[in-house]
């Protein structure tokens, strides 16, 4: 062309705007979707490979009855073991870690702790929803005081993420279609205003891929530029939600090696997918009849 091919979106400035800001804000959506699931499921894998839930039962229950309570735990198919901790071995344990003053300073005494059952799972990592609904409903039990489920909000948080993902994320790609859709208006109307000036370089012995160039050229900038505004903007905004989060994500912080890859992915995508609409609209197609302002003023002057 006859300038540079970054000239003709600045002179549209509010619909380049509108359509870096979209695309953008459709980039950042999805790297936010896909950081959020990566923390629950780490949050979700921490919870199931570092904790056990716990069953706490009245601190003199009848011996039978316990047995039955431990047996038909251990039944489970998702349980290897049940670990069965005493009130003295609890009391030890709380001297261990209070030390004896502060343990005589708050009064306890063996008599006044549960009996303490520890489901070890037999598959860490998988089910880790369904065991814990199962510990969690026997606490409507008469010998049952109370369940410790490990990280119950985070796996409460990704069951209700797998319910609904496939609706999020078919939404987030109707969204990105949207935007592209719009960056390929921009284009195509943009290689319009340009057909004058085609025609007289298609005149003077221009190649097709000559004529083409401008337009891929914008579709990949445009698209890279709407992932570099897109990969910063994910990142604030998760951090800024983070505090929201920490009940859910509790073990599962946000770090550098989780973050990069996705904000790499963004100004990839963005680049990729620019380049491509602008691949498909590099050049005007074959049924388009309007021909440039100047291409009869050229057929009469040229040979």
């Amino acid at each position: 062309m006859l300038r540079s091919p970054l000239v003709a979106p600045g002179k549209r400035r509010v619909w380049t705007a509108c359509v870096l800001l979209g695309l953008a804000a459709t980039l950042s959506l999805g790297g936010m979707l896909a950081l959020g699931s990566g923390q629950l499921a780490r949050a979700q894998q921490s919870a199931a490979t570092q904790y056990w839930p716990a069953i706490y039962v009245e601190g003199q229950p009848e011996s039978a009855q316990l047995d039955v309570l431990i047996a038909e735990v251990e039944g489970w198919s998702r349980v290897s073991q049940v670990h069965r901790r005493s009130p003295d071995e609890s009391m030890e344990l709380l001297r261990q870690r209070l030390g004896e003053e502060e343990v005589r300073r708050m009064g306890l005494d063996a008599s006044l702790l549960p009996v303490v059952l520890e489901v070890e799972p037999s598959a860490l990592g998988q089910g880790s929803e369904a065991l814990a609904a199962r510990v969690a409903a026997l606490e409507v039990r008469e010998e049952v005081v109370a369940v410790d489920l490990p990280e119950s909000q985070a796996l409460e948080a990704m069951a209700a993420w797998r319910a609904i993902r496939a609706g999020v994320w078919l939404a987030w790609a109707l969204a990105l279609m949207g935007a592209l859709m719009g960056l390929g208006g921009l284009l195509w109307r943009l290689r319009e205003e340009e057909r004058a000036e085609q025609a007289m370089l298609e005149q003077f012995g221009a190649s097709r891929v000559a004529l083409g160039r401008p337009t891929l050229i914008r579709g990949l900038v445009l698209g890279a530029a709407a992932g570099a505004l897109a990969a910063p903007a994910t990142l604030m905004i998760f951090s800024a939600f983070r505090a929201a989060l920490q009940p859910l994500l509790a073990d599962a912080t946000l770090s550098a090696a989780a973050a990069v890859p996705v904000m790499l992915a963004q100004i990839v995508g963005g680049a990729t997918l620019g380049t491509l609409l602008g691949w498909a609209l590099r050049r005007p197609r074959q049924t388009d009849a309007e021909k440039g302002a100047l291409r009869p003023l050229l057929d009469w002057r040229l040979p």
